[in-house]
């Protein structure tokens, strides 16, 4: 992957709106991985993705000489991780919760400064660009970010850039970010996870986020984000005039296809 990090992230929406948790240095393996992945065209069909330390701390801004052995615990942890999704059960009609790895096999070479995975079979569909749904962001964009929160935050929100605002249930973010269980009074959650993931996101995306709250009755059950482009952003698209691959990849609406994104974003400009 190159060091100047302008690499593309592609995920499947459903895997974007699927219940998981990774810690930050898992979370950049996987992001990684599948920026190398796609551009090398190994690991997604049944090789190894391989990921160098060197280059994998300069995508990152880490102190090379720690790196590897934080890959080496990485691999050994993200080799038990999982995500939930959910759908249904064809032959009952009731809901089926599925739980799929990530990966299938974690492997560490010392002495190289290299670790290798290889993504699970059932994970491929999730991480392979899809015709009608997929979301992009480029790795810089939060490559940054030291919270985990705030990349997955950035996942959920980056993909309604084009509608400008996002409703959320609560409930479903928390279980969708992994903290289910964790911060049940709401000041608890502004503090420790929402404040500090949107102080990120609007310092080192190209995206600015703030947020309002909805009651049920008396208590606080939804967050409506509102997004709008990074002003730097939205400069140079004006100056440009046009649409460039990356625009079209990151306002694309959730079951919109390519050429569909392309067309609806050519008529507003």
């Amino acid at each position: 992957m190159p060091a100047s990090k302008q690499t593309i992230i592609v995920k499947s929406n459903k895997l974007v709106e699927a219940s998981y948790r990774l810690d930050l240095i898992e979370q950049r393996v996987i992001l990684y991985a599948i920026v190398e992945a796609r551009e090398t065209q190994k690991g997604l069909t049944d090789g190894f993705v391989t990921i160098e330390a060197k280059r994998f701390a300069q995508a990152f801004d880490m102190d090379e000489g720690n790196v590897y052995g934080q890959l080496k615990e990485a691999m050994k942890t993200l080799f038990n991780r999982f995500i939930v999704t959910r759908d249904i059960h064809p032959e009952s009609g009731k809901e089926r919760v599925s739980m799929i790895r990530w990966i299938s096999t974690a492997s560490y070479i010392d002495g190289v400064g290299v670790v290798q995975l290889r993504f699970a079979t059932d994970m491929l569909p999730y991480i392979t660009r899809l015709e009608t749904e997929f979301t992009s962001y480029r790795l810089e964009k939060v490559g940054r970010m030291s919270s985990v929160h705030a990349v997955r935050l950035y996942e959920l929100l980056v993909q309604y850039l084009s509608i400008g605002k996002r409703e959320i249930e609560i409930a479903w973010l928390k279980e969708t970010l992994g903290i289910a269980d964790e911060y049940p009074r709401m000041d608890n959650l502004k503090r420790r996870v929402l404040e500090p993931a949107l102080a990120q996101i609007n310092e080192h995306s190209d995206i600015l986020v703030s947020y309002t709250q909805r009651k049920t009755g008396r208590v606080v059950t939804h967050l409506i984000f509102s997004i709008k482009p990074e002003p730097k952003t939205a400069t140079a698209k004006r100056k440009t005039g046009r649409l460039t691959k990356n625009d079209v990849e990151r306002q694309a609406r959730p079951g919109e296809s390519w050429k569909e994104a392309e067309n609806r974003l050519s008529q507003s400009n």
